[in-house]
Formats: C-alpha cells, sequence, structure tokens
C-alpha cells in the first residue's frame, strides 16, 4: 500500500462523495467550505513547436528554448553523443522520461500524460538497429518544473528534429462555496448538478453545485442536533442521517416536505451511516461511552446488535462493493487508519487496510478496486491498496481481482501468509465473473499489441471470446466512457497503450464461468505483435479452481421435548428447550461459514449455533451432512427460550469461500417462525 498526497493544508476535509463518471472528489471542510478534487487535471499549453535539436545540446520543455555553452539547471533532457555511434536521450536536472513508441503523438493528451510511469532511465538513440528514437517514435517528459510535455521524433539524425508541446496542469483542487457553518457530509444527486450538505448547527441543505456558496442553497430541514453521514434514496425522496448526540437518533427526511420521521433513539454519539440496498438494515458507527462500535438495526422492528466493537472513534462509512460484504471505515486519533470489516463471515471480522495515514481521517471513497481516496483533518489523500503488488516489471498474467497469481495455490487463492494485505482469504476458489489482470505496461513494451485469452476445465480448451467494457478517459469530452472491449474476429484484444487512460489500469478480461465446470480451469493468455498466430511471442498461464454452485440453507424442523413443532405453531407446554434440524451445507466442500439465530419480541436476540471452516489440507469442509444436523449438537446443550411467551423467527445464514476475486459471492438463507406460550 502506498499513500499519496493530492492535496494539504485544508480545513478539516470530512465527508465526500466520488463521482466516477467524472473521476471528481465532492467533499466538505469543517471550515464552512464545500470543495472538490479532480483527480486528472486540466491541462494548460505553456509551450509549443518544432525545432533541431543539436547534438551534445540540452533542452528546456518548459520554456522551449535549447542549450548554446554546457552547464545550466533548468534543462530537462541532454542528447547525449557518447561516441560517434552511441547516443541516448537523457533525463537531467530532476526530470523524468518514458518512451512510447509509434503511438499518435495528435491524440496523446495532458490527461493520458499524467497517467504515465515517468522515470530516470535514457532513451537509446544510437545510429544502429537498437535506436529506439526513430521518426514518428513519441516519448513524453515530466519537466523539472512539474509539467507535462509529449515530444515526437521528426526526423532521426545527429542532429534531431522534434516536435513536442508542454502542458502546465491547472489546479485539481477547487472551492465550490463556502459560509457553511461547519459541514459535516454531502452526498450528490444522480444528475451530478446538485448535492445535500449537513451543517454541525442542526440543518440538511440542498445546494447547486454550480452556485454553492451558503447564501444560495435551499433548507431541507433542521432543527437536528449534529447531524453527520447522509444516506440518499433519491428514487423514494428520502434522506436518512444520525446524530451525533447522547441520546441521538436516525432520521429519514422527507426531501420535499423536510419532514422528519425517528427510525431509531437512544443512539450514542452516531456518526456514520449506510443502508442497505433493500433498505432493510442501517449500519451506524458509534463514538459510544464504552468505546467505538458499529451497529446494526434493522428497520422493520427496530432489532439492534453490535456488528463489531472496540473501535478508535470510528467515522463515515462506506460500502466496499455493490454486494455490501464490507464496509470500509476510518478511525481517528490516536489510531489514525482505515479498516475494513467484513460482513460475510458468521462474525463479522476486520482487517486492517491503511496504518499510520494523515491525522484525524474521516471518509474513505471507493475509486477503483485497488484505489482509495482519503478525507482527512487537512489533507486528501490518494491509497494505491496494490501499488506494491501489480508492478510493471511483473509478470504478464497479474492475476484475479485482488489476488495476485502467486498467491494462488491448486487453484485456491490464499493470501493469508501475508498478513497486513488488505484482502485476507484462505482456500477461496473461484466463481461468477472474474476480473482477470495483465500487465499492459510490460507487455506493450516487450512489442506486444494483441492477445488472445483461452480455458480448459477438463473438456478441452476453448476460446470464449466474451465481450465487457470499461471506462477511458477522453480528453474531447473531459469525463469517463465507457469503452466495449469485444473480440476481433480471430479472437484478438487490443493491448492496452501507455498514454490510454483506464478506470481499472490493469483489466484484461471479465471472464463470465458460469458455463464451465467446477473444478480445476486452466487460463491461459497468449500475446501477439500482430493479429497473426504466427506472431506470438509469450503464453501465460494459471489455474483455478471453480465453484459456481450455491450453499444450502433450510431449516427443516424445529424440535421441542423432541417433537416437531410446524411452521407458525404454537408451543404452549413442556420446557423451554429446543433444538434445530438444519442443512448448512455446500455439496462442492468449499463452505465457509453458517449462523443460526433467534430473534423474539423488543429488539431481542441470540445466537442458537454456528460454525466456521478450519483450515485442512484437502480445504474441503461441506457442513452439516445432506440430511440436516441437529444443532445445538450434544454433548451441548440444548437452545433455552430466555422469553416463554413470545413469537420467535430462526435466521440460517449461509456462506461458502467462493469469490469473484474482490468479494465473496454466495449467501444463502432460511427462516422460520413459531409462537412460544409456555406457563
Amino acid at each position: 500500500m502506498t499513500t499519496q498526497t493530492l492535496v494539504s493544508g485544508l480545513g478539516g476535509a470530512i465527508g465526500s462523495h466520488y463521482l466516477a463518471d467524472r473521476n471528481r472528489l465532492i467533499f466538505v471542510e469543517f471550515n464552512g467550505k464545500l470543495a472538490r478534487y479532480d483527480l486528472v487535471g486540466t491541462g494548460q499549453i505553456i509551450s509549443s513547436g518544432q525545432t533541431i535539436l543539436e547534438g551534445t545540446r540540452r533542452f528546456d520543455f518548459d520554456t522551449g528554448t535549447q542549450s548554446t555553452v554546457p552547464g545550466g539547471t533548468n534543462w530537462d533532457v541532454f542528447w547525449h553523443m557518447h561516441t560517434s555511434v552511441e547516443r541516448s536521450m537523457d533525463p537531467v536536472h530532476g526530470a523524468q522520461i518514458v518512451y512510447l513508441g509509434g503511438i499518435s503523438y495528435t491524440n496523446l493528451s495532458a490527461a493520458e500524460l499524467q497517467a504515465l510511469t515517468y522515470g530516470g532511465a535514457p532513451i537509446n538513440g544510437s545510429n544502429n538497429s537498437s535506436n529506439l528514437l526513430t521518426n514518428g517514435a513519441v516519448f513524453a517528459v515530466r519537466t523539472n518544473q512539474g509539467n507535462y510535455a509529449k515530444v515526437q521524433v521528426v526526423h532521426y539524425d545527429r542532429d534531431i528534429t522534434i516536435r513536442w508541446r508542454t502542458y502546465h496542469i491547472l489546479p485539481q483542487y477547487q472551492v465550490l462555496g463556502s459560509g457553511y457553518t461547519q459541514p459535516e457530509d454531502v452526498v450528490v444527486e444522480a444528475d451530478g448538478l446538485h448535492a445535500y450538505v449537513t451543517e454541525r448547527s442542526g440543518n440538511l441543505l440542498r445546494v447547486n453545485l454550480g452556485n454553492a456558496n451558503r447564501s444560495h442553497a435551499a433548507m431541507v430541514s433542521s432543527g437536528m442536533t449534529a447531524p453527520q453521514q447522509i444516506f440518499l434514496d433519491e428514487a423514494r425522496g428520502h434522506a436518512y442521517v444520525v446524530e451525533y448526540a447522547r441520546p441521538g437518533r436516525l432520521l429519514r427526511i422527507n426531501l420535499a416536505s423536510g419532514s422528519q420521521t425517528t427510525l431509531a433513539n437512544n443512539l450514542d454519539n452516531a456518526i456514520g451511516l449506510l443502508l442497505t440496498q433493500d433498505l432493510r438494515f442501517a449500519y451506524i458507527s458509534e463514538q459510544a461511552l464504552g468505546g467505538g462500535r458499529i451497529i446494526r438495526i434493522e428497520l422493520n422492528t427496530g432489532h439492534r446488535e453490535t456488528v463489531i466493537s472496540g473501535l478508535v472513534n470510528p467515522f463515515f462509512l462506506t460500502w466496499t462493493d455493490a454486494g455490501e460484504s464490507g464496509i470500509l471505515t476510518t478511525e481517528r486519533d490516536p489510531a489514525n487508519r482505515v479498516i475494513l470489516i467484513d460482513l460475510s463471515q458468521a462474525t463479522a471480522g476486520q482487517q486492517t487496510i491503511a496504518n499510520a495515514v494523515p491525522f484525524r481521517p474521516s471518509s474513505v471513497a471507493v475509486a477503483a478496486a485497488n484505489r482509495l481516496l482519503l478525507c482527512s483533518n487537512s489533507e486528501l489523500s490518494q491509497l494505491d491498496l496494490t501499488g506494491s503488488v501489480f508492478t510493471p516489471a511483473g509478470p504478464m498474467l497479474l492475476g484475479v481481482g485482488h489476488v495476485p497469481v502467486d498467491r494462488i495455490f491448486n487453484g485456491y487463492a490464499d493470501t493469508t501468509g501475508d498478513p497486513n494485505y488488505f484482502f485476507q482469504v484462505k482456500d477461496t476458489p473461484f466463481g461468477g465473473t472474474l476480473s482477470i489482470m495483465l500487465n499492459h505496461t510490460r507487455g506493450f513494451a516487450e512489442g506486444a499489441r494483441y492477445y488472445r485469452l483461452f480455458v480448459n476445465d477438463g473438456s478441452g480448451e476453448t476460446e470464449p471470446r466474451q465481450t465487457w467494457y470499461d471506462y477511458r478517459w477522453s480528453t474531447s469530452t473531459n469525463q469517463f466512457e465507457l469503452q466495449t472491449r469485444a473480440a476481433s474476429p480471430s479472437g484478438y484484444y487490443p493491448v492496452r497503450q501507455p498514454n490510454e487512460l483506464w478506470y481499472n489500469h490493469w483489466l484484461g478480461y471479465r471472464l463470465n464461468t458460469n458455463g464451465l465446470h467446477n473444478g480445476l480451469c486452466t487460463v491461459r493468455v497468449a500475446f501477439y505483435t500482430a493479429m497473426s498466430s504466427g506472431s506470438q511471442i509469450s503464453s501465460h498461464t494459471m489455474q483455478l479452481r471453480l465453484d459456481n454452485s450455491w450453499p444450502i440453507a433450510v431449516i427443516d424442523n424445529i424440535l421441542h421435548d423432541g417433537s416437531s413443532v410446524g411452521t407458525c405453531g404454537i408451543v404452549s407446554s413442556g420446557s423451554n428447550n429446543f433444538t434445530f434440524d438444519v442443512i448448512a451445507r455446500d455439496n462442492e466442500g468449499h463452505l465457509k461459514s453458517w449462523q443460526l439465530t433467534a430473534m423474539w419480541g423488543d429488539n431481542q436476540s441470540g445466537g442458537v449455533a454456528s460454525e466456521s471452516y478450519t483450515p485442512v489440507p484437502n480445504r474441503l469442509w461441506v457442513g452439516t451432512p445432506a440430511g440436516g444436523a441437529i444443532v445445538p449438537a450434544p454433548p451441548a446443550a440444548p437452545w433455552h427460550a430466555t422469553n416463554r411467551r413470545c413469537a420467535h423467527t430462526f435466521y440460517l445464514n449461509v456462506w461458502d469461500r467462493v469469490i469473484d476475486g474482490y468479494n465473496f459471492i454466495h449467501h444463502a438463507t432460511y427462516h422460520k417462525s413459531i409462537t412460544i406460550m409456555l406457563p
């Protein structure tokens, strides 16, 4: 994991909203500002032209001037004559360079220049067959003044003719509006033009981002106590907020009328808020008297439970993915870290994503599967979660999603050998649609311009030729545009060029595995210099254990004193002892965990039985027998109903270990209800 400071000197960056289609973060600063940061800055031309760069001379791309005498410290490159034959273009005085080859000079944009990887290695310009600076070749320079230049060789010679264009990147940070009273959070509407802001003084405001000073904001609702994170349900015209108070409330606000509905009371200094897609559950972070925690409230019943405790001043919450299998949150000082709460386990797990982040972190936004944006007290930062794993010098076939290829053993993912890695999985097979990661940078550098993908699930090698999609930055529209990645008629996909800015940088294929057989599957990627089988330059394979079967969750029978209780049955005599005949099973042997929970009365619940996978050499655990099992299993005591006169619902949740490279994807549920009316 690497951390990059994007902007410093902020006035308390707190809540934020990432706009993926514009590659832009909207955020609030506690000192009264609403601001934005563009991840890709707009370029302004400061120098351009065509010139003859003489041998042994230096060139400054910021000013477009060439040295006439030796020396000086403002130059960017040195056209170095080592011998009468050996020559090189050397970056000097802090400038950096990258060779791009025979790409389009005209189409190379300022945005794409910013996305390149620059270095200090000279470019070979020798007067022999090793020469890279041939007519039409393109290279890029990051100048010692921090500007970006694209350069093309017009005519190669000892005195080389080049043309160039240098861009100064305009400020990416911009204050959109000011005058707010200690703003806490911001959420942007789907149109990208309007946003909602909470103020610590008790208000929810609607703001036009094109005219965003507080004086122009519309009051939606007021009279709250320090409202914090906003969850926006735009489709139904509602916003949800929590109050930082002891006691505080969870409120649903009608965006048209401003009316407030209290959904939960007695919150303990609530800060962060998320709702599930079905609006059934609310997850809330609290800085409670007994320590920081995240709780879950079932909105229909008011049932409340602690998901994770022992946190240090937890703040705002963010879903890790659309499947809602995990939550990202920040822990403020003295911890100053980002953590992941894994909701796919029978008991929620906690994993540290980043330690020692900038002081007093408040919110984290997911910009990409491997990139987070972090708002802290005075800084906006970017966390590159895989910067130290996926490198241009690495393998050509990088892995699947968050799982590097060298962390896949006999087809199973296992990252537990690196306990500080943010994505912890053990003995996990793959399923669903897989993001196959390729090293486009190395491939292009080695001459590859196309690739093909093959699979073999034991029935012979086939070529799926599936179509998939990704975002690529467009300089003409100044936004990411969706691109179709379809195979040519003969099955070739283009290797991404170094000057192209893709939202998912390493993505090479989206492989839908649902039509393949369960078991070991070999994925092979071959690279080519042209769309011809005779031009293959390399081939790379990895084995994946596929499992597209789902786990089974069934509460077959509820037993009271050994006798079956029918569905919605009433138990009115006997003891308060119950057992359950359940099926919690994965026929492929890849069960992860199961949990049976009882819920009753006014916000009451309790665990009945649970079990989780314990690693074994063959990596297999099916769970209960196919015909079911009685739980709690002897010698454990039966479950005792503590409330003898109440309706009870029993929930069985079952997860298997299958991942798509990013998340656990298979989850089965079952529930059954009875009424207990014992004397």
